[in-house]
This record gives structure tokens, C-alpha cells and sequence, in this order.
């Protein structure tokens, strides 16, 4: 708990930072048409959740092959916590739960050459979430995706102002309706059921309490949390930030000190790829550090790359030989290196995606 005793508790109340919407990080979002205005439904795909379905009998069997890496860490280590959500659901919706559960915003961002990844989030693991948006290059109100201009080009090397108007957008739209919002890319594929319960343990709701006392919903202030897989820059573990692969998550204090605070003042201008990084900057200024989320049994919840990697990965001898063993901090490795319930993992394109899924829902 000492990470979360350097931050300030952050008065919930929204305020408005919006300045109109007449410039960027809050210019807002442009609907199918290229009208500013747009505010999207991110509830829709909850409402209206696609089924899951084999395409034929063929993709069946290649997605329920057995023996390789992904496999063997997704039915031998990773699984879904099925039993403990369904009885948290149960509990809530006869009134039984001291809290209602906690509401969780999935941002994900893409550009539109690439929307043919979104339809396989949305089939898997996308309609878990209470509220889902892709932000994009264009607005396509049927497939969830929503243009949100930013300050200089699109491309690469601007992900960090794509970013800031995307997290403003947030903010702007969706930040009193929601308790805690995730960020990945268009390859990340999220586990939610063990997120939610993760972020509803008593170890986290401590946490956002300032690790004194166990919230009891009345609070008009919140200790700001960061949450995902630290990394140390280039080994030195003052510079911690979280690696965008597999996302972080934010609880409602650090989205309104990031926006409120952070963007307005830290590098506004600045051009550059690694957003992931310029976030964590912003965020120890104000002493928000990442928050080690490790299980209880030193398995990591939040997984940069595949889960076959991570069973098979050994560091060199010399950890500084390679970057990955050189920036991870503390880490088991093996299949001892991903938590059970883990929440995340990264480079999960349209195939394994769906494998992944069918794999840890039991369709195989």
C-alpha cells in the first residue's frame, strides 16, 4: 500500500474541462456524416450482444486443436473465474451484495483499415464490458467505432495525441456513469469477468479506499489507481510505467486527475509513439505509480504478449541482454509467470482470438 499512500485522494465530482469543445484535446467526436457532436452509445453492444458461433465444423477443429503453447497455458494455468462471477451476479441481482458491481468502460482503439479486427472483439470478449467504444477514423455507429480528431497527423508516431483526445472524450461523455476504464489495442483480448473481479476484491476496493478502510459507497473522494503490467524503463524501476500491449486500467480518480490535470500541462504538444509511457510520466508527477498487480501467488494478471509466450519464454543469464527480461520487474517465469485469473493479453489477432475464446468458454 505504500504506492497508493503518495497519492492524494481526488474529489470525485465531475468537472468540466470541456472549454466548449472548440479545441483539441476536447474537440469531441464527428458522426457518420463528419458532424462534431457525436456522442456515442457504448451500451449498445451490451444490449445487443452477437452470439458466439463456429463458422463450420472445420474452424471447430482448428480452434479446439490441443498441444500447442496457447493451449496448454489456457486449460492447464489461465481459466475464467465462471463460478465466482455467476454467484457475484446472482447476489447482485437478488439484492443481496453489500455493493452493486462495478461498471467497467473497454476502450479500444484502432484506425479504419483496420476495422475488420473489430468484429471478432465484439463476437468475444467486447459485449462483456458495461460500456464499449473503438475510437477511430470513422464513425460506424453499427460496428462501435467513433472518429475522434486529434491534434496533428494520424499515424504511428502521434499515438500519444491520438490518446489524449480519446481519454478526454471519455471523460467528457462517459466518466459519472462508469468505476473504472480499460484501454488496448485492436489486438488485445480482455478476460472481464476476472477483471471485475479482481477490481471488486478487497485488496483493490482497499486500495482506492487509501488502504485504510473498505469503501462504503458514500465517498466523495478516491485514491487513484493505475492498474496493469509494469515495466521498468530500460531497467530502472523509478521509471515505471505500464505497457500499452495488454492495456491499463484506470479507476475514476486517475481518468479525471489524468485529464484534468495531466493533459493541459504535461507535453500537450508532444509528438510520439509511446503513449503507454508518456501516461505513466504524467501520472508520477502527480505521484499516481502503478500499482502492482500481481496474484497472490506473484502470477501477473496483465500479459504483454500471447499466452504461449509466456509459458515458453526463459530470460538470458544476463536479464539486461534482452529488453523484455530487462524491463519486467520481479517476475516468475514459466507457467508460473501468468496469474490464474489473469485479465489480459496482447498480439491476439482474429484467429487466436476466437480460439482463446472458445478455448476458456468451453466451446471446444
Amino acid at each position: 500500500m505504500s504506492i497508493v499512500a503518495r497519492a492524494s485522494p481526488v474529489k470525485l465530482a465531475y468537472v468540466d474541462v470541456s472549454g466548449g469543445h472548440t479545441e483539441h484535446p476536447h474537440r469531441g467526436a464527428t458522426d457518420e456524416n463528419g458532424n462534431f457532436g457525436y456522442v456515442h452509445d457504448e451500451t449498445a453492444l451490451a444490449k445487443s450482444p452477437p452470439p458466439f458461433e463456429f463458422k463450420d465444423e472445420s474452424e471447430k477443429a482448428a480452434l479446439c486443436k490441443k498441444g500447442d503453447p496457447n493451449y496448454k497455458m489456457l486449460t492447464e494455468k489461465v481459466f475464467v473465474d465462471l463460478t465466482n462471477h455467476e454467484a457475484a451476479e446472482k447476489r447482485a441481482e437478488h439484492g443481496l451484495a453489500q455493493r452493486k458491481r462495478v461498471k467497467i468502460f473497454c476502450l479500444v482503439y484502432t484506425i479504419e483499415k483496420f476495422h475488420d479486427r473489430i468484429p471478432p472483439i465484439r463476437d468475444t470478449w467486447g459485449k462483456n464490458c458495461d460500456g464499449f467504444m473503438v475510437a477511430s477514423t470513422k464513425t460506424d455507429a453499427k460496428l462501435g467505432t467513433v472518429n475522434i480528431p486529434h491534434e496533428g497527423p494520424e499515424e504511428y508516431n502521434n499515438i500519444w495525441q491520438k490518446v489524449r483526445a480519446m481519454w478526454s472524450y471519455v471523460y467528457d461523455n462517459y466518466y459519472e456513469k462508469y468505476d473504472y476504464f480499460h484501454i488496448g489495442g485492436d489486438d488485445l483480448y480482455l478476460i472481464v469477468e476476472n477483471l471485475r473481479l479482481y477490481l471488486e476484491s478487497e485488496e483493490i476496493q482497499l486500495a482506492s479506499n487509501g488502504g485504510y478502510s473498505l469503501p462504503d459507497g458514500s465517498e466523495e473522494s478516491q485514491t487513484p489507481l493505475f492498474l496493469g503490467r509494469r515495466f521498468a524503463e530500460g531497467g530502472d524501476r523509478d521509471r515505471m510505467f505500464i505497457s500499452g500491449g495488454s492495456g491499463y486500467t484506470m479507476n475514476k480518480a486517475t481518468l479525471k486527475t489524468l485529464v484534468v490535470d495531466g493533459f493541459p500541462n504535461c507535453f500537450p504538444h508532444m509528438k510520439t509513439f509511446s503513449e503507454d509511457v508518456m501516461v505513466a510520466t504524467c501520472l508520477r508527477k502527480m505521484d499516481i505509480i502503478p500499482y502492482d498487480t500481481k496474484d497472490e501467488a506473484r502470477g501477473e494478471r496483465y500479459m504483454p504478449f500471447q499466452p504461449g509466450h509466456h509459458l515458453t519464454y526463459t530470460p538470458p543469464k544476463n536479464p539486461k541482454d534482452d529488453w523484455y527480461s530487462n524491463y519486467s520487474v520481479d517476475c516468475l517465469w514459466g507457467i508460473d509467470h501468468s496469474a490464474a485469473k489473469s485479465v489480459a493479453f496482447h498480439y491476439i489477432k482474429e484467429d487466436l482470438m476466437r480460439r482463446m475464446h472458445a478455448i476458456l468458454y468451453h466451446y471446444c
